[in-house]
């Protein structure tokens, strides 16, 4: 079974866009059948013509981040593809893609700079990065790539409490099982309403740790186009629209999460969130 890629690119961050395309084409063997879908969101006047794109697909008003992939997730379904989404922030690194399609009752997500701080020469990663950062120290992440995979074995696979979809892989089964991203999550929360309706469905979503990425984190959100108001505003709407959806306790730990570790020990699921359980606390929660 082939796979159907989504990005999602925003005007504001076209830089970012750009590192993304290069390093994606240049580290991932498509297959014949493969499709690459690129949903233009509000205008950016990049790409059509550089990259060997199967379907371009031009947004008439600016869409979410749930409608925005829903798009591409109803061509993979219609197509009974498995599914990949990629967001505008990340740099694509070698072998990033094969350890990913290892299983097909996962949800599979590369680990990051989120979860490995390294250093080469005068290059580090940090938890939250910027495009200035990175050009032109692109051999030290190379060789950061080198170093990660010699110690994590193509195998491996970990679950964390908190994991991202800034880049994630879904099995045909798991999302024609799971159905599309919620639209009234709004630039924020999507994703894990996502990872909570899986694992209520019995599909977990896990780390593969022997692919590593490299994700600026919310460059066309909060930490791009963004005024501190707009994103005090975004965060309480998809706050509040998850406690009506899932109610205080799985929103409290997975999705306002500033203090999730003191908020899992009192409700008495400490040992599960200290052994990064996520999937069996949404089980014990929900189910």
């Amino acid at each position: 079974m082939n796979h159907l890629f989504c990005f999602v690119s925003s005007k504001c961050t076209e830089n970012y866009s750009k590192l993304a395309l290069d390093s994606f084409f240049k580290h991932t063997k498509l297959e014949p059948e493969d499709i690459f879908v690129f949903i233009n969101n509000d205008g950016t006047s990049a790409f059509k013509e550089e990259y060997p794109i199967n379907l371009y697909i031009n947004n008439e008003t600016p869409l979410n981040w749930s409608a925005n992939f829903n798009q591409g997730l109803k061509i993979a379904k219609e197509k009974k593809m498995h599914f990949v989404v990629i967001t505008n922030d990340v740099v694509f690194t070698k072998g990033w893609f094969e350890p990913l399609k290892q299983r097909n009752d996962l949800i599979l997500i590369p680990s990051c700079n989120i979860n490995f701080l390294y250093r080469s020469k005068d290059f580090s990663t940090k938890v939250n990065m910027y495009y200035e950062e990175y050009v032109g120290k692109e051999q030290y992440l190379e060789a950061i790539i080198d170093f990660h995979q010699k110690n994590h074995p193509f195998n491996k696979i970990e679950e964390k409490i908190f994991m991202q979809f800034y880049l994630a892989r879904i099995p045909y089964q798991i999302h024609l099982d799971v159905g599309f991203f919620d639209e009234k999550f709004c630039l924020g929360g999507e994703d894990m309403d996502y990872r909570i309706r899986a694992a209520i469905k019995g599909h977990k979503t896990m780390l593969a740790m022997h692919s590593f990425i490299l994700h600026f984190q919310g460059k066309s959100t909060w930490d791009g186009q963004e005024t501190s108001e707009e994103e005090v505003i975004r965060r309480n709407n998809y706050i509040n629209y998850s406690i009506e959806k899932w109610g205080e306790d799985i929103t409290e730990i997975f999705i306002k999460s500033d203090i999730a570790k003191e908020y899992a020990h009192k409700i008495g699921l400490g040992k599960e969130f200290d052994s990064n359980q996520q999937y069996d606390i949404i089980r014990k929660l929900k189910c």
